[in-house]
């Protein structure tokens, strides 16, 4: 029997299978700290942006692959080896079904099973020490935050919606990343400026340093539960 407790840590996909697709380059990283998670999930392939300083400045065509890219946060349930990930916040906008797998240890690792799409994923857990979680607020956003010393993963913006304003998708983060000290750099994230940059900071609590569709970055002081 899968519990929640089995679920714990950080879990990285290895491959994604449905009729007719396959999947193994996709970047996916899924951070679990008790009933709270962060889900990031990056295309391999990326257009090269070395040319520009800000997505503002990219051509509309040019940013198509990274629209590619998904996150998103909140709770899960476990009943009867089913797992429930309710997303409260979805940098893709509102999906269209319940995500829901059925979840089983195999000798390759752990297996997802869809329930309400015909889907089977493989996800493999990294080492390292148990994960806490938080759940973060500026103004009206609203997100969370799972880390321990050495990693984080932050998934922090608006309720989902469905928009076409890129202004307004950019405005969140969705970003995987390492403690260098007091400083989250982030390795992976949503907005590709923001990789190699800080995008945390901590001392008594957590400072986001939120990049805008611009380029500028604001130090944002989180509250955290």
């Amino acid at each position: 029997m899968i519990t929640k407790d089995d679920l714990q840590g950080h879990w990285r996909r290895d491959w994604i299978k449905a009729p007719g697709f396959a999947d193994y380059t996709t970047r996916v990283h899924w951070m679990q700290a008790g009933d709270l998670y962060a889900d990031i999930r990056v295309p391999a392939q990326r257009t090269e942006l070395d040319a520009f300083t800000c997505l503002a400045d990219v051509p509309r065509d040019m940013l198509d692959p990274f629209l590619e890219a998904e996150g998103f946060a909140g709770t899960i349930d476990v009943r009867d080896n089913h797992c429930t990930w309710r997303r409260e916040i979805n940098w893709q906008g509102v999906p269209e079904v319940d995500d829901i797998g059925l979840m089983s240890f195999k000798d390759e690792g752990l297996i997802e099973d869809g329930v309400l799409a015909e889907y089977r994923e493989l996800w493999q857990a990294e080492p390292g020490e148990p994960l806490r979680g938080h759940r973060i607020t500026f103004g009206d956003m609203t997100g969370i935050l799972v880390e321990n010393d050495a990693v984080f993963l932050i998934g922090i913006g608006p309720a989902p919606s469905s928009n076409d304003n890129l202004g307004v998708q950019f405005a969140s983060t969705y970003a995987l990343g390492n403690w260098e000290g007091a400083d989250g750099v982030a390795t992976l994230s949503t907005n590709p400026f923001c990789e190699g940059q800080t995008v945390l900071r901590r001392d008594a609590g957590f400072t986001w340093h939120a990049p805008s569709f611009d380029g500028a970055t604001t130090a944002r002081r989180l509250i955290a539960a």
